[in-house]
């Protein structure tokens, strides 16, 4: 393989991270709207469409992660050193912002929940096995059970890097072996274990991590075809873009009428197993699709756009973190019964569940310990570059 030294940054996939954040405050945004709205309302399909086709949010982190991780480590050393940096890295500026906000949502609902009577029960609320069974799952707040896969995924990965270096074949199969993981245990050793939360555990998808592992794997080989140019485009490589935004589209757009029909009716016009694997095409085409969408505007777009999105992409872990509350409270503003000021009472909190936290967590980055609540913001993607990118390829 090259050189671990010549593998290039790819400044794009920050504009990937940028897309999911996006996805995943669209989904929390309408997720209420989707339950509680008119189902007879013309505007329904559209907060459907919305909520649903962004479902590739999750799955596609995931597939970020494990493409970063294997492109950046797959040529290094598998030292314990290497191991050790990794984890310094990884787990631990994760692990202490997901601890801080794990006790700060606990604590807020069980406010929100039960006012405050005295200390010493406040204090109780913590001190339980309750408390402690929702931390360990990332269930002390709905969205906080993301982290804790991603996690497990750390943890994981240089037991699947090793594997990987030791039997290169491995690295060929990755994907399919990944599909096998995944369906094993989400229709089988989930219900052996007698395990609850599946949702809580990395193996549900370890068919997203192992797709944006295989693309790590061989971007180098990969990327003249997955990277739209007109210098470079052959029959071939248009026809394979073309199935990619086909599968990726018709996927997405396949499980938004089975969530409609399911919001209308109550049932599923789709067999879980069928369900499933509609939204696993959904969500690998969305990884790949949004890598391509995202090398191309990174190189056509305004330079403006482009530096907006890369920061938002640069601070998603500590948007992520905090958006949550954005909602919780606008949530509690009243919309009224005009149908109008509702819809742009809609369209008001996912504007502010996204750019409030933006504000915070990019205020917050000039302060030496920002990490310790939001994670790291790499010195590389503070100030994305001012100059006008290269041409789509293999860019540093």
């Amino acid at each position: 393989m090259a050189n671990a030294a010549k593998r290039p940054h790819l400044p794009e996939l920050d504009l990937v991270r940028a897309f999911g954040i996006i996805a995943v405050v669209m989904i929390h945004a309408t997720s209420s709207i989707v339950n509680n709205y008119d189902r007879a309302s013309s505007f329904y399909p559209i907060y459907v469409f919305l909520n649903v086709f962004s479902k590739f949010a999750v799955p596609v982190f995931i597939f970020l992660s494990g493409f970063v991780l294997f492109y950046n480590y797959i040529d290094k050393p598998f030292t314990a050193r290497a191991i050790g940096e990794f984890y310094k890295k990884r787990l631990m500026k994760t692990v202490i912002p997901f601890l801080l906000f794990s006790f700060l949502y606990w604590g807020l609902t069980r406010l929100a929940n039960y006012g405050f009577t005295d200390i010493r029960t406040f204090i109780g609320y913590f001190a339980n096995e309750n408390f402690l069974e929702k931390l360990l799952t990332g269930k002390t707040y709905t969205h906080l059970y993301f982290v804790v896969i991603i996690l497990q995924f750390y943890i994981l990965a240089p037991l699947l890097l090793y594997a990987v270096k030791r039997l290169p074949w491995l690295g060929k199969h990755i994907v399919w072996l990944g599909l096998l993981v995944q369906w094993a245990f989400i229709y089988k050793l989930a219900d052996v274990f007698e395990l609850k939360n599946r949702g809580s555990y990395s193996f549900t998808y370890m068919l997203y991590f192992a797709a944006g592992a295989f693309i790590g794997i061989y971007y180098l080989k990969l990327a003249d075809w997955i990277k739209i140019s007109k210098q470079s485009a052959t029959a071939g490589k248009i026809t394979a873009w073309a199935v990619l935004w086909t599968l990726f589209l018709s996927a997405s757009l396949t499980e938004v009428y089975v969530y409609y029909r399911y919001y209308l009716e109550g049932r599923f016009v789709l067999s879980p197993k069928l369900l499933e694997l509609v939204n696993e095409v959904h969500c690998v085409a969305a990884g790949i699709a949004l890598i391509q969408l995202s090398a191309w505007i990174y190189a056509a777009w305004n330079r403006t756009i482009v530096k907006a999105l890369i920061h938002i992409g640069a601070v998603s872990f500590g948007i992520y973190l905090i958006h949550p509350i954005v909602l919780y409270v606008y949530r509690e503003i009243d919309a009224g019964g005009n149908p109008l000021i509702y819809h742009l009472w809609a369209a008001g909190g996912f504007v502010l569940a996204l750019c409030l936290p933006w504000l915070l967590v990019s205020l917050s980055a000039r302060f030496r310990w920002h990490w310790i609540l939001f994670g790291p913001l790499p010195a590389a993607k503070k100030a994305p570059a001012a100059s006008a990118p290269k041409k789509p390829g293999m860019e540093a």
